[in-house]
């Protein structure tokens, strides 16, 4: 049976103001509470950025509150006068019910306690401890990100609707994405190497990349290069380090948006990158992957759940850039073998609701 029937939770919050990588973690936790509380009306309490986020996730998300900062969270750096505007406001709005899923609570938790929600429910930390701590599941930093959250729907009672990832497109994304395959001539399978990250010490470095970029173009691999307008100068330099032709996004076409982006991984036959967001949308539209960690991420965390499909090169073994070429090569003849299965194929264009 629920902690809490449907009657008594009419106004759900959701606090996460992260981003991308971040937000499609939580996928799984809230899928269990739309299924749950079908009639509640959710609202994402976030970054500006996740107003968008909301609109691509509609079947779950009702509604977007933005959040102004708060001292010692550092996203973002906070405003007293904007603070006070935004406590009147998610305290006037009354939430039957705030989950706090940022972390392990030692800041959030506390501060999600203080918006007036009729209940709250969050991770913590061991050594912390509340009015309700059935309320509150411990987790460590080591707990991986997905399933962290499920324990929420454990506290909540509610039954999980499976730890997979989604990203929906929306109908004018798929739209501008067949531009973009004429533009960029995006018929044919192709591989996408992205050797960014927002977190520039989680990078592989340049040459690296180059050295696995130029094994696979000389066995007649299509490379396309993705990235954001910041990592511009990244890739030129990643490009004329590979002697064959690529596919330079950014390069050709600029600030790729989200969801485009989205479609250009969601055709290709694999994605080699580092640590960061783009791991999770591959993760999210099940493309093959191989995703190289540095000193400075935790795989124990982050690395995709589905280990067939997505392969994980530790900081140790990303010192030898022909492992990482081996790992590749592997995950690629895989792919060619298993075409007749279909155990490798994307998902099919999904259409935000």
């Amino acid at each position: 049976m629920k902690r809490f029937d449907e009657t008594s939770i009419k106004k759900v919050g959701i606090f996460r103001a992260l981003y991308l990588g971040d937000m499609l973690c939580i996928i799984p936790m809230v899928r269990a509470m739309r299924h749950a509380y079908p009639h509640a009306h959710i609202t994402l309490i976030g970054l500006r950025w996740q107003k968008d986020f909301v609109k691509r996730f509609s079947h779950y998300f009702d509604d977007f509150m933005e959040f102004p900062g708060w001292p010692g969270l550092p996203e973002q750096q906070p405003d007293e006068n904007s603070i006070a505007d935004f406590l009147t406001r998610v305290r006037t709005y009354e939430f039957d019910l705030v989950l706090q899923m940022q972390g392990n609570g030692i800041i959030t938790n506390s501060m999600c306690l203080s918006w007036g929600a009729k209940q709250v429910a969050g991770l913590r930390r061991s050594e912390q401890h509340y009015h309700d701590d059935t309320l509150f599941p411990v987790s460590e930093d080591t707990d991986h990100e997905v399933l962290r959250f499920l324990k929420l729907a454990d506290a909540l009672a509610i039954p999980h609707q499976g730890a997979e990832l989604e990203f929906p497109f929306l109908e004018e994304e798929i739209q501008n994405y067949q531009s973009i395959v004429n533009t960029l001539q995006l018929h044919n399978k192709y591989i996408c190497i992205h050797a960014g990250a927002r977190d520039v010490r989680r990078r592989w470095p340049v040459d690296n990349f180059a050295f696995v970029a130029n094994q696979l173009a000389l066995k007649g691999y299509k490379l396309v290069l993705t990235g954001s307008m910041d990592e511009e100068e990244l890739l030129k330099d990643l490009q004329n380090k590979i002697d064959a032709p690529v596919v330079n996004i950014v390069d050709r076409l600029g600030q790729v948006p989200l969801g485009e982006l989205g479609l250009i991984l969601n055709n290709c036959s694999m994605l080699l990158s580092n640590d960061t967001g783009v791991s999770h949308v591959a993760s999210a539209l099940k493309v093959p992957s191989v995703v190289v960690f540095s000193p400075f991420s935790d795989m124990q965390r982050w690395a995709p759940l589905q280990t067939s499909l997505h392969k994980i090169i530790l900081f140790e073994q990303a010192k030898d850039p022909e492992f990482v070429l081996y790992t590749v090569l592997d995950q690629l003849e895989k792919i060619q073998t298993s075409n007749t299965s279909n155990e490798f194929s994307s998902q099919p264009l999904g259409l935000a609701r």
